[in-house]
Parts: structure tokens; sequence; C-alpha cells
């Protein structure tokens, strides 16, 4: 250790020794709340000499004791004792006080330092301060929360009510509006323990092209009733122009065809439809980032058949099953049409990969007379006859009246009771052995070529069936390639 340091060693250790020896007190620091009274202390033995005794705060001199003219702030004095007394603490009183004892040369200046905090309850300030943040579909996101208080506060932040799973207590928000969704009200939840927690909200908005929705998009309606069209405005920021078009022309509006918007939700209404009016219509919003518009058909045509399932009424045999259906029309239906064909369930396959399923499913039609009725809600049953025993069907049923034919029903699985000596087939092979309706309409293809008994058709949604010709030279072919 070279000279200066054993130098240095011995003067602090004697400032240390000296410091203990005139100090009776200790350094303290001093956790307080506002306008509480905090005594800090300043013990000097006075045995061995006549003491001058400072105050600072941080570097500033609050007292002298020598000096009684020095003014002391407002709340602050000093005792006999040199102990340094503070009254209705505020924030601002957060520092490290200071005691100095002041000795006659040779000896220089002792000191002890105290700290006080004065523990306060949080505040906060948003992030821009007008508290709103408005931005394009793309563009960055950037906001956030000034925070206060002792000790320092932890910021949680929630999103429309939901608090957000944040991996770190951030005061600053950033990302990408890469989706309108990602607006709404972000709140800063601010915290320290002390008193209550306060928040501050940001709404942010984010610009993006419209989205347009509706209810109902096929209309059905007779002359003379009225109609309406009705569209909802899902999101438009910046707002939307809207308008309402038939076959790419505007429509125009008179004393019986109005348009009338009550807040998010445009009508295009016909207080009396005449036969001008069936066609096809496009609601329209188009703001300066996109465009978005919904379809429309307004037609004459009963609405879409519904079967009723009701075992008291859905009467089964062996080779008979009666069905029941309602269809909407102002028009008195002047025929159905029912589908019907076994329905196979899910295709199963052999350890070869050969499909066990029959090689055709065709589909049946009958003609059901309609009736004289002008509605607007028609019911109907048939009983079909010459179905086989212990065997899962599947029925669609589409209405005509003077304007058209309906679109199909969704599709109907019922059975045929057992017959003499058969059971019903194992429910691992079928997915449905009772009546069950169908939750999603599903669209047969082109259904209204098929023949009795004479043409086979391929479903579009209701399980897809391959042609067994075709699976075996599929894997004839795979078989070869794999042997070249």
């Amino acid at each position: 250790m070279g000279l200066f340091h054993k130098v240095f060693v011995l003067l602090f250790l004697s400032k240390v020794i000296l410091s203990e020896k005139v100090f009776k007190s200790v350094p303290v620091t001093v956790k307080s709340y506002e306008n509480d009274t905090v005594l800090l202390p300043c013990y000097v033995n006075t045995s061995e000499t006549n003491h001058r005794v400072r105050w600072y705060k941080n570097k500033t001199l609050l007292g002298d004791s020598h000096d009684p003219n020095h003014l002391m702030p407002p709340h602050t004095r000093m005792h006999a004792n040199f102990s340094l007394q503070i009254d209705h603490l505020t924030s601002k009183d957060t520092a490290d006080y200071t005691c100095e004892v002041v000795r006659e040369e040779p000896w220089g200046p002792i000191r002890q330092t105290h700290s006080i905090e004065v523990q306060y309850a949080p505040t906060v300030r948003s992030i821009p301060d007008e508290g709103f943040l408005e931005v394009k579909k793309g563009e960055y996101v950037d906001f956030g929360c000034e925070t206060s208080g002792t000790p320092p506060p932890i910021v949680n932040w929630r999103k429309n009510g939901e608090s957000m799973a944040l991996l770190e207590h951030r005061s600053r928000i950033r990302f990408r509006a890469e989706n309108r969704l990602l607006a709404g009200v972000y709140e800063c939840i601010v915290n320290n323990g002390v008193g209550d927690p306060v928040t501050a909200a940001i709404t942010v908005i984010i610009q993006d092209a419209p989205e347009v929705s509706t209810e109902r998009s096929f209309v059905h309606s007779a002359i003379g009733l009225r109609a309406v069209l009705a569209a909802k405005v899902e999101f438009a920021i910046p707002p939307a122009r809207t308008a309402w078009y038939r076959d790419g022309r505007l429509v125009k509006t008179d004393d019986r065809v109005i348009i009338i918007v009550q807040e998010n939700i445009h009508q295009l209404i016909f207080r009396s439809v005449r036969k001008i009016d069936f066609g096809n219509y496009t609601f329209r919003a188009e703001n300066k980032l996109g465009m978005a518009d919904v379809s429309f058909k307004l037609t004459g045509v009963p609405n879409v058949a519904s079967f009723k399932v009701d075992p008291a009424l859905n009467k089964a045999t062996s080779t008979s099953f009666t069905l029941i259906w309602e269809v909407d029309s102002y028009s008195n239906i002047i025929e159905y049409r029912l589908w019907l064909r076994p329905y196979y369930g899910r295709l199963s396959t052999t350890e070869d990969g050969l499909t066990t399923n029959p090689p055709t499913n065709l589909w049946s039609s009958i003609v059901v007379p309609g009736d004289s009725d002008k509605g607007p809600i028609h019911s109907a049953s048939y009983t079909v006859r010459g179905l086989t025993p212990s065997t899962v069907y599947e029925a669609i049923v589409t209405s005509r009246n003077g304007f058209g034919w309906s679109k199909q029903s969704p599709i109907l699985h019922f059975a045929t009771e057992p017959g003499a000596g058969r059971t019903l087939p194992s429910t691992s092979d079928y997915t449905d052995i009772t009546q069950l309706l169908e939750e999603e309409p599903e669209q047969a293809y082109n259904i209204t070529q098929a023949r009795v008994f004479e043409q086979y058709n391929e479903p579009s949604n209701a399980g897809k069936r391959k042609k067994p010709f075709l699976q075996i030279m599929c894997i004839l072919f795979t078989i070869l390639y794999s042997l070249s």
C-alpha cells in the first residue's frame, strides 16, 4: 500500500472516530406521510467545546445555531439540542438533511446526514395529454402514462375494461395498428400502496375501410306488401359515404321507395312492392381507405322450407316415413319437390384403402302438390313409401309459387324401423340414426337435374363421396409409380 493510500485511510478513520465522539445520535432514514411531523436528531457531545451547528437540506443551508438572523423555511425549526423539526410535510420535503458541527481550529467540521422520504399517493397524466389518439391502419400507435408518487408506483393496463397480460409493468405502449380490433379504450392503473389507485384513459381510434353486414340478404315479399332491405355499417372511420344500387345504378327514391338511416342501420323501404321492384340490390359504404358492400335479393319466390322434427308426427314404419315441413310464401304454393336418397354416413375403407360404400347414391325426386292458401305460412306433409327397412335416409325439399322455385332446405336425416329379422346398423357406420335436421343448410349439387333411380349426383357440401373406380385407379397408379 502506498504512502498516499495510508494517509487517506488514516484521515478517514480519524474522521469516523471523531464523528462518533462528537455525535451522540446516529444517521436515520425516516419514511413518513404528507402533513406528518418529523424530528431529526443532531445530539452533540457538548462537554468538549462550544459547538456551532448548521443544518442543510441537500446542499441548501436551512439554519445556523450562531446566526439567529438566518430565517429558516416555514414549518421548520431548530431546537436547543440542535435537532431539526419539520411540520406539515409535503412531497417537496423528501431530501437528505445534514447536521454539520463546526469546530474551532485546527479541527474541521463534522457532518451527520439523515434522510426523509415523504410517501404520498400516486398521480398520473396521460400521454397524449388529451387522452385521444387516432391513426391509420398500418401506422404505429404510441401512448403512455406519466406517473409520480413515493414509493415509485406500479403501472398496470386494461383495454376496454379487460386486464392486459403484459410481461412487465411498463408505463408506455407501442404497437403497429395492423387490425382495427386493436382500437379501444386503454387505461393505466397506477398504485403505490399509498391512498387509492388512480387511472388515466387513452382512446385509440384506428382508421380503416368500412365493414357492412346484414341479417337477411334474401327478402321474400309480394305485390302490394311492404318490404325492407336492411344493412348495418359495422365500422367506418372516417365515416363512410353510403348508397343503394340496383343492377349497378343508384336506386331512385320517391314517396313509395324511401331510405331511412337510424344510427348505423340503413334501410331501403318499399311501402308497396310492385313487380318491377323484384331484383338484386346492393348497399355500399365507402371512405378514403376502402369500400364494402352487401347484396340483397328482393323476390316473390318462397323462403327456404323447414322440416319439422317431432316423433309424434314423423310416423315411421319399416318401409315408410312421414315428412312434415313449413314454408313462408305470400303467394300460394304450386308444388313441392322432395329429394330422397339413402345416407351411407362416413366413408369407411379397408386396409388397402378401398372404399366399402356402395358405388352409387341416387337422389329420388317426388312431386308433392301445393295448396291454394295465400299464406304467409304453408304447412305440408307427405308419407314416403317403398323404403328399405333399417335404413338411414336424407331428404331435401324445395317449393314453387308463381315467381319460381325456392332455395333448397337444410338436409333432414331420418331412419326407417327394422324389418322382420333385421336391426338398425351400428352407430359407428352411420352419423345419425334417428331423424335429425342439419343445423346449417347443405346444398346438393345439380339436384334439379336428377331423375329417379337413373342418375348419380355428388353433393357439394353434404359428405362428398369418391367413386370407387377412381379410387382404385389412383391406388393402382400409386403402386406402379412406387415400383418404377
